[in-house]
């Protein structure tokens, strides 16, 4: 080879040296951004869940004051939407979203203030459509379903089945009561151990309490749409995906304008509340916060008086409601109709259902977590704690037009 042909044969060989090296630190780079954008991503998510357990620590505080005072729990957004955990450039005090009162101008800005905030979230059973509730909600508004009576299940879910087109609605509390009962007897359209060991993989009735409301899930005739109905992100508001018939998931959704919850919002394995006597343990109903349906079930109740104490316990102070005869005392019911509901209600609260979903200004990632708390005295010990982040946000905490006023503190 001459001499004169060497340059032209190096420079392609550096060219493509160049270039090789140009894709690796190319690719390097990439790589990088992604370890980056990667750290940052999981140091925010646990940010969001530290402001998320934030909000269950301002919870048990208020529960250790104020646990039978449904009126600074319920629903009070001033204290429990937006709140700050943590702001790089201002305190609580000066919190411009306390201010406001919502983020509206904030979230406007190019650049908003890292800033760590938490709402604690709640459905409003029998409030407007598409309206929640900042506040929480005790376990004894529900209708324990390992405590009530066999009559007081039927009332309660035959209905709510119903609502959601279901024609063997009699078979599926049947075979709820079976896996509840300590015996094999078999109700009609109900199912024992025969049934499941058909099944594959086969398994055994519980012939006892369920230990949680997803146990259902293993019932004959139970599935996510019977206890969670069309509401499949759990925010208690009709949102588009589930009011489209089968266009969007869930494809089972009836499009008629009017969200069905199913029934997990009704009942509850965790109320243990127990009547004057120490011996009536069948999981109380608290008269004070529970929806209407639930009062509607109960033993001894009538629907003209569950609704009348729906209607005046909004009027109601505190210091009446923490009374468990204020239905009788305000002449709601009479002696005897309250002589007949009387073992089965209360107005006190130890198991509380909490949901939070933490979140900040500066970045749209978000955690969104449930928890179970039972007060025992000044001490709040967790029960039952659920991720429920997968499902979305959810919750729209920046809607005005989904924020109710709070009855009880307005009549006070």
């Amino acid at each position: 080879m001459t001499s004169a042909a060497r340059p032209a044969f190096v420079l392609p060989v550096v060219l493509v040296l160049i270039g090789l090296l140009a894709l690796t630190m190319a690719g390097f780079t990439f790589f990088m951004r992604a370890e980056i954008a990667g750290a940052q991503a999981q140091r925010d998510g646990q940010q969001a869940r530290l402001a998320a357990e934030s909000g269950l620590e301002e919870v048990k505080l208020l529960l250790r004051k104020s646990r039978d005072d449904p009126s600074a729990w319920w629903n009070v957004p001033e204290r429990f939407r937006h709140a700050l955990v943590y702001a790089e450039r201002y305190t609580r005090e000066e919190d411009p979203v306390r201010k406001m009162g919502s983020r509206k101008d904030i979230l406007a800005l190019t650049n908003p203030i890292a800033a760590w905030r938490y709402s604690v979230v709640a459905e409003d059973l029998d409030g407007l459509p598409g309206t929640i509730r900042y506040g929480i909600t005790p376990e004894a508004s529900k209708l324990n379903l390992n405590s009530a009576s066999d009559a007081e299940i039927e009332r309660l879910l035959t209905p709510l089945l119903l609502d959601l087109r279901i024609e063997n609605a009699p078979e599926l509390v049947a075979a709820l009561l079976d896996w509840r009962d300590a015996d094999d007897d078999v109700r009609p359209g109900g199912a024992e151990a025969e049934y499941y060991n058909t099944l594959q993989p086969p398994y055994l009735p519980k012939n006892g309490p369920l230990d949680t409301l997803e146990e259902l899930l293993l019932v004959k005739g139970f599935n996510a749409a019977v206890l969670y109905g069309e509401d499949v992100n759990r925010n208690g508001i009709l949102d588009a995906n589930e009011d489209d018939g089968d266009a969007r998931f869930p494809y089972y959704d009836n499009a008629d304008g009017v969200l069905n919850r199913g029934i997990a919002p009704y009942v509850t394995v965790w109320s243990r509340e127990v009547g004057a006597d120490k011996k009536n343990k069948a999981g109380l109903v608290n008269i004070n916060t529970a929806p209407l349906l639930v009062l509607e079930a109960l033993d001894g109740m009538t629907p003209e008086a569950a609704e009348a104490i729906v209607a005046r316990r909004a009027e109601l102070d505190t210091a009446t409601l923490q009374n468990p005869n204020w239905p009788l005392q305000e002449g709601v019911v009479d002696a005897a109709a309250f002589a007949a509901l009387q073992k089965r209600i209360t107005t006190k609260a130890l198991q509380f259902h909490v949901e939070i979903v933490g979140y900040a200004d500066h970045t749209k990632l978000a955690r969104r977590d449930e928890w179970v708390i039972e007060m025992r005295g000044p001490l709040a010990q967790v029960l039952y704690h659920r991720d429920l982040t997968p499902l979305g946000l959810a919750w729209p905490v920046d809607d005005e037009t989904v924020v109710v006023t709070n009855p009880r503190a307005a009549a006070q």
